[in-house]
């Protein structure tokens, strides 16, 4: 059962690869990617082993815990997007005994869990500090690796009820999606905490020791105890780490086993109510009908929702690192650039434009049936992502300007995000018409294959950036020479509106060209599920 599960794990990975060439290129990125954070780890651990051999033991702790952490929370994730969910199996005649530890071991060997295993073979570099630590950590290796999976699993088990519910998945995604994009500022708070309470290394060590006695840290615990020659406290930790590798096996195999005779169902997001005020204002046309469906998605779909909210929250993360670190003062002379943080917005925006086929997914069919024109197809979207953003916009430039107690700057900042955001959603529009990029299909995790586009949107990205910064230029650099001199703040706005409008217009036809002419194709790549 345990070679079979694995190969059926791999072999899935096989054939999507088969299938989607793009995909091959991503995992590739990915891969290369990943190598990258693990040199950083080996040539951090060297630094640190050669510099700072006495904090060795507890920058291993806390790095311990943090994996295992990190695998626990994750499996929320992407729980939802698993090839081998005990569902896939209810109706064959197998046991969760039998069954466990082939999914235990296929967990183990996946991507994620090959470069964890990497890590924790890295981490010995820190232990070799001692060469009794170094043993037990080499050891404990299986143990520290099986309680990142069986945790995973227990608790992706445990609330997988909770989370087959629509709502709960959305709040679950958002949440997390929040948690990432403020972990920098949340960072910066804890280790601002940190240097009030003092020595930040007698803080540090008080908490790695704390977290060794818990069950995402004890396994680590064990040869940090050793390192201090308290083999009393090493004995405790690994009977601790033991048991609970112990609690976890059978908790998963008791949940494993009631997933397998009442399999969990995911439910929907309920009743479809009719369009709004705004939805009525739209023109009865092809153009307006792609508008008013538009905003339906960004009302409704749970990944677009949290691009909105990330367009209202990149700003406001901005705002606070530049606060925290005492950016704000006069006497450093950049409390009137927060008047152009709010143009930020600008790389998500045509990012936005640029995946919105692939949200649609095959139900990009009805455009080609109906024979909407790849024009209108470029402008509904383009006319309802507006009726959003702009005003979006405007009220982070107002607010952005309050805090710099420079309102005199509005007509700058305005110019500055809104010709950025407009030129970037009109290049968006052109690249999505021949990179329309990859994007989880509706109802699966929004986090799973394509949640970030693929490497389309990464040659995408490549391709507007260029675009963006030569077109919107002259409104950016009018609107930074507006802080000495303010009213070249509506030369910026006009040059911006614009050069932005043009931008708007050209990619909207240049992109409806191209799509009137790959239809077939396009959706083909949006529906893929390889």
């Amino acid at each position: 059962m345990v070679a079979l599960l694995v190969g059926l794990r791999w072999r899935q990975l096989g054939h999507q690869l088969a299938r989607n060439p793009w995909m091959i290129v991503t995992l590739i990125i990915t891969g290369m990617i990943a190598l990258g954070f693990l040199a950083a780890l080996a040539v951090g651990l060297f630094a640190m082993r050669l510099a700072a051999p006495d904090s060795a033991v507890t920058v291993m702790v806390l790095t311990g815990a943090v994996i295992v952490i990190g695998w626990w929370i994750g499996s929320l994730l992407v729980s939802g997007d698993d090839s081998l969910a005990p569902e896939r199996f209810a109706l064959l005649p197998v046991t969760a005994a039998s069954m466990l530890p082939g999914l235990v071991v296929a967990g183990a060997t996946t991507i994620g869990g090959i470069g964890t295993a990497l890590a924790l073979l890295l981490m010995l570099v820190g232990w070799s500090v001692n060469g009794f630590a170094l043993v037990t950590a080499l050891l404990t290796i299986p143990l520290a690796l099986a309680t990142c999976v069986l945790g995973a699993r227990v608790i992706s088990g445990v609330l997988a009820r909770w989370l087959a519910k629509r709502r709960m998945r959305d709040l679950v995604m958002t949440i997390g999606v929040l948690l990432a994009a403020c972990s920098g500022l949340l960072i910066n708070l804890a280790l601002s905490a940190v240097r009030h309470l003092g020595d930040a290394g007698a803080v540090f060590a008080g908490i790695a020791d704390a977290v060794a006695w818990t069950p995402f840290g004890t396994v680590f615990g064990v040869p940090a105890a050793l390192v201090d020659g308290d083999l009393g406290s090493a004995g405790l930790r690994l009977l601790i780490a033991l048991a609970t590798v112990v609690v976890l096996w059978f908790a998963a195999r008791a949940l494993l086993a009631a997933r397998l005779v009442a399999p969990i169902q995911s439910s929907g997001g309920g009743r479809v109510r009719s369009g709004g005020v705004i939805d009525r204002m739209l023109p009865a046309s092809p153009v307006g009908a792609i508008a008013a469906r538009t905003l339906r998605y960004f009302r409704r779909d749970p990944r677009q929702v949290i691009n909105v909210v990330m367009m209202l929250f990149l700003p406001a993360i901005l705002v606070g690192v530049i606060f925290m670190n005492g950016l704000q003062d006069e006497a450093v002379g950049f409390d009137a650039a927060v008047t152009l943080i709010p143009a930020i917005n600008a790389l998500m925006v045509g990012t936005i434009m640029q995946m919105a086929i692939a949200y649609d997914n095959d139900a990009v069919a009805m455009h080609i049936l109906t024979g909407v024109s790849g024009t209108a197809d470029r402008l509904g979207r383009l006319l309802g992502f507006a009726i959003i953003a702009v005003p979006l916009t405007v009220v982070l430039c107002v607010v952005s300007c309050l805090l710099a107690g420079r309102m005199d700057l509005l007509p700058g900042s305005l110019g500055a995000a809104l010709g950025l955001g407009a030129v970037s959603a009109g290049a968006g529009a052109w690249a999505g018409s021949f990179l329309p990029g990859r994007a989880p299909a509706p109802e699966a995790n929004p986090f799973g294959r394509g949640s970030s586009g693929g490497v389309q949107s990464l040659i995408a990205m490549a391709v507007m950036s260029p675009i963006t910064l030569i077109l919107g230029g002259p409104a950016l650099g009018l609107a930074i020479a507006a802080i000495w001199v303010p009213a070249l703040g509506w030369a910026s706005l006009a040059c911006g509106l614009l050069l932005g409008a043009a931008t708007v217009w050209g990619g909207a036809v240049l992109g409806g060209r191209v799509l009137a002419r790959r239809w077939p194709q396009v959706l083909a790549e949006v529906s893929s599920e390889a």
